[in-house]
């Protein structure tokens, strides 16, 4: 029987780890790849990957001066997760490991841990980055300003 149980629970892992795969590559091609075609970030809207946050400081009456230290801020965050962007080759490397987690005879649950372990600390570490850009952005306002942000912040994240 805990032949069974284990040989259930690798299939239940290649099979979501091949659902998970292939939700990713259906994405990629939705969104196009970024070898000079349209990525995720660009389509989000015309501003890049900013266009939500911008859209939160929307409505605020921000002065030409707010408008363009935010513009610069945005811009050097832009430019900094250009640089952090993983390598084709890198990611290549990530698929690869992937494939021979699903293909090996040797599984080792430590390894296949060790390295989703490093892609949620790289997807925490951006979420970290991303509120460091808005509380920044926030900080540009003024207090009459933060107030009304707030409210509209709490507005929107009751539906």
């Amino acid at each position: 029987m805990k032949k069974n149980t284990f040989k259930a629970g690798l299939l239940a892992v290649v099979a979501s780890t091949a659902l998970l795969t292939a939700g990713v590559s259906a994405a990629d091609e939705h969104h196009g790849s970024r070898d000079g075609k349209q990525g995720y970030h660009q389509m989000k809207g015309k501003h890049g990957g900013h266009h939500d946050l911008r859209k939160m400081f929307r409505g605020l009456d921000l002065t030409d001066q707010q408008k363009t230290e935010m513009k610069a801020l945005f811009s050097a965050h832009r430019d900094e997760m250009k640089q952090n962007r993983p390598s084709k080759e890198e990611r290549a490397a990530q698929k690869a490991q992937m494939l021979e987690f699903i293909t090996t005879t040797n599984f080792s649950e430590d390894a296949v841990r060790q390295a989703l372990a490093a892609k949620q600390e790289a997807r925490q570490q951006k979420a970290v980055d991303m509120l460091k850009l808005q509380n920044q952005a926030y900080q540009l306002l003024t207090p009459e300003q933060q107030e009304k942000f707030q409210k509209r912040f709490a507005k929107h994240h009751k539906r």
